[in-house]
């Protein structure tokens, strides 16, 4: 159990470090990734995805993480991944509200940001919320005439992954992968608005460094990253503790998502006080009700789609899972969408 604890907590503690390091954690990084004025954010993002993609795969055939791809969110009310679009899309609208993700929130906290502590509280909310009513929004409608076989002839009739209904191996998919990444990297180093932050590693080296936490925690924990379940667990224990919790009887739930996160502040506030850090001068201008609202609404549309901006865009990307694919691409329109309405409204 210690060398759980220490080990998951050491894995959050390095992608703590990799994201402040990285620049990403800045709510003006992220606010102006979703207004298209910087795209510092995006090159970190897919060199961070494209080098996991690789690290994953190593550890499936090495058998270190044997990590299946995501499958879809269903909410069984409009489409197979409604869940993933419904919850990308709130997801982005929290990001354009607070300038934060599930992750970079515990990394603003840690390196002092002001607005990090409201969204950190919003987000503990959300997992308030969602741990007492998510079961409700993701609740199987079942009629008798399905029976056990027809459910598994449905199931085979999706493949989970883009390369599985390419018919591509994945090798190749990655190969293909590598150089799709690599182009828009470049193509936005070169011909789209570049980052003017003095505190910031070069995009690349930031996402390789993001990779590294990503091959420490394959290795460390024998799964990929990923924040918005700590979320959860947090608000699966608040509400057990208050009396809320709609079922006390359950087993305790484990407290490992909860210290991967911890080890993402203690991480992240290590190296900024070692480093004489001071905060990136922030430009965006959010109020607390602001905050908590959209901080609520990152993790309520994290756990509806199933995953956050680690667990599915740099994880879940990595595995070709078409579920992680268009939750990150409903993630990235409902940041754009929002935060282009409230540049007309401010």
């Amino acid at each position: 159990m210690a060398a759980n604890v220490i080990s998951t907590g050491l894995s959050g503690s390095l992608f703590g470090a990799a994201l402040l390091l990285s620049g990403v954690y800045s709510p003006t990084v992220i606010a102006s990734q979703l207004d298209l004025s910087d795209f510092h954010m995006l090159k970190v993002f897919l060199t961070a995805s494209g080098s996991s993609a690789v690290l994953i795969e190593l550890a499936r055939r090495t058998n270190i993480a044997p990590f299946k791809p995501r499958e879809a969110s269903n909410l069984n009310r409009l489409h197979r991944y409604d869940g993933n679009v419904i919850g990308g899309l709130l997801l982005g609208s929290g990001m354009a509200l607070t300038g934060a993700c599930p992750g970079t929130v515990l990394v603003q906290v840690a390196s002092g940001i002001a607005s990090g502590f409201p969204v950190l509280a919003g987000g503990i909310l959300g997992g308030m919320v969602w741990s007492r009513l998510g079961h409700c929004a993701k609740c199987t409608p079942t009629t008798s005439s399905t029976t056990n076989k027809e459910s598994s002839d449905v199931k085979k009739e999706h493949a989970v992954t883009i390369y599985e209904s390419l018919k591509l191996s994945p090798t190749r998919a990655i190969l293909i992968y590598e150089i799709i990444c690599l182009s828009i990297i470049l193509s936005a180093s070169y011909l789209l608005p570049g980052g003017h932050g003095s505190q910031r590693l070069n995009p690349m080296l930031g996402g390789l460094l993001i990779g590294g936490a990503q091959a420490a925690s394959l290795v460390l924990t024998h799964a990929p990253i990923g924040v918005s379940t700590a979320y959860e667990r947090m608000g699966q224990y608040i509400c057990w503790f208050t009396g809320l919790s709609p079922n006390r009887t359950s087993a305790w739930p484990s407290p490992s998502p909860i210290i991967f996160a911890v080890g993402m502040l203690m991480g992240s506030w290590c190296l900024s006080n070692y480093l004489g850090m001071s905060p990136v001068t922030e430009s965006t201008n959010i109020s607390i009700a602001r905050a908590m609202v959209g901080g609520a609404a990152l993790i309520v549309g994290a756990r509806t789609a199933g995953g956050c901006t680690s667990g599915h865009g740099i994880s879940g990307m990595s595995t070709f899972s078409k579920a992680s694919f268009i939750t990150v691409g409903a993630m990235f329109a409902g940041g754009i969408g929002l935060s282009s309405l409230l540049r007309l409204f401010t």
